[in-house]
């Protein structure tokens, strides 16, 4: 590993400690820039999986029982959200329960992974098995909390649990239920471009597209970059899961947009079609894309296409690097933040903040190459 991404990567363990010590029992969602102080919530907000998988890896990395035991009294904590209909149900016991079970060997841990992969599993809309936000979604737009509308998130968050139960008990449902959505999400949201449809509203009784929009991009017919990131990620992860080299193709068409309509540090705005210079750019989007590219990196035997899309991680790194603190020498915010995440540009919230996502997904991708590669 190279010097710069292990001085990231201890530093971004770090944050997780000074985190740790300011939030208390609370769950951390964005940090101020110039202070280092974080906002929270009191369950997670769609991010208590990737907090509890952050505890998980820093406590396995120093060896400090405390967070491995934390880990898993926040994950008995947000047991209470198996019984959401929500989309981040995926996300949240896949980082939580099933890491834990797969590093740990813990019946119980498997026990709550395989009851939140069924509930997961069960929200597929029956005309095209599409995943859908869920009627519970803890978003802040309460139009968006429905059970005909599908985010391009999907394609990698409510899958998670897919690839983790089909390995783990090889029921071709997991699988099946997965592939389905798949192909709607690339019939549906992909364009001839490359590039993706933030969300997609279908008809209640069948498959027909209603309206195609977007609510955290500049303009329904824009493209988000962190959208875009979790659909590359999606489809690598499918890639990885199956062999199959049809969703590899998706995934380095996707990837292509990418890397056409980014800079040299490849950190994207947080519209690919907000042209304006001072639109704010989006850490989250980059971290969440290297850890899909780090997952494939390590695995052994990949052929000269996965090659190609796996060389791009280092530029990745090396762009989201030079975004964390320190900045100087002289700067005294606390050490691993990841600077310039945007979590909702076009209502003005915490555009330019540290977001703990964004930490997450840069710590998992550090920490896959440094181990060569995660528990599940």
């Amino acid at each position: 590993m190279k010097p710069r991404w292990r001085q990231s990567l201890d530093w971004l363990c770090e944050r997780v400690l000074s985190t740790r010590a300011a939030i208390g029992e609370d769950w951390p969602s964005h940090a101020d820039p110039v202070t280092g102080a974080w906002s929270t919530t009191t369950d997670g907000d769609g991010c208590a999986g990737q907090w509890i998988e952050a505890l998980r890896i820093v406590g396995e990395r120093s060896g400090d029982r405390s967070l491995l035991a934390e880990a898993r009294k926040r994950t008995y904590r947000i047991r209470t959200q198996l019984e959401r209909d929500d989309m981040f149900r995926g996300p949240a016991f896949y980082y939580s329960a099933a890491r834990l079970e797969a590093s740990e060997k813990n019946s119980a841990m498997r026990g709550l992974a395989l009851a939140a992969s069924r509930a997961m599993r069960a929200m597929a809309l029956r005309a095209n098995g599409a995943m859908p936000v869920g009627s519970e979604v803890p978003m802040a737009s309460a139009a968006l909390a429905s059970r005909n509308i599908v985010a391009i998130d999907n394609v990698h968050q409510s899958l998670l649990l897919d690839w983790w139960a089909f390995k783990e008990t090889d029921d071709p449902t997991y699988r099946v239920g997965a592939e389905r959505h798949l192909e709607t999400a690339a019939r549906d949201f992909i364009r001839p471009d490359g590039s993706t449809v933030e969300f997609v509203e279908y008809a209640p009784d069948n498959d027909a597209v209603l309206r195609r929009f977007t609510r955290l991009g500049s303009g329904h017919d824009s493209c988000w970059s962190r959208g875009q990131a979790w659909a590359i990620g999606g489809y690598l992860r499918a890639f990885e899961a199956l062999g199959e080299r049809r969703w590899l193709d998706i995934a380095t068409r996707l990837l292509d947009y990418w890397w056409a309509h980014t800079g040299a540090d490849r950190v994207p705005p947080y519209d690919f079609a907000d042209t304006d210079p001072a639109a704010p750019p989006d850490t989250s989007a980059s971290a969440i894309l290297a850890e899909s590219l780090a997952r494939l990196a390590v695995r052994p035997n990949l052929s000269e296409e996965a090659r190609i899309a796996t060389d791009r991680l280092e530029p990745l790194l090396d762009g989201l690097a030079a975004r964390l603190t320190p900045q100087s020498d002289s700067d005294r915010r606390p050490r691993g933040m990841l600077l310039d995440g945007c979590l909702d540009h076009p209502h003005r919230l915490a555009d330019r903040h540290e977001l703990v996502w964004g930490d997450c997904y840069l710590l998992f991708a550090l920490h896959c190459l440094d181990r060569n590669g995660l528990p599940c």
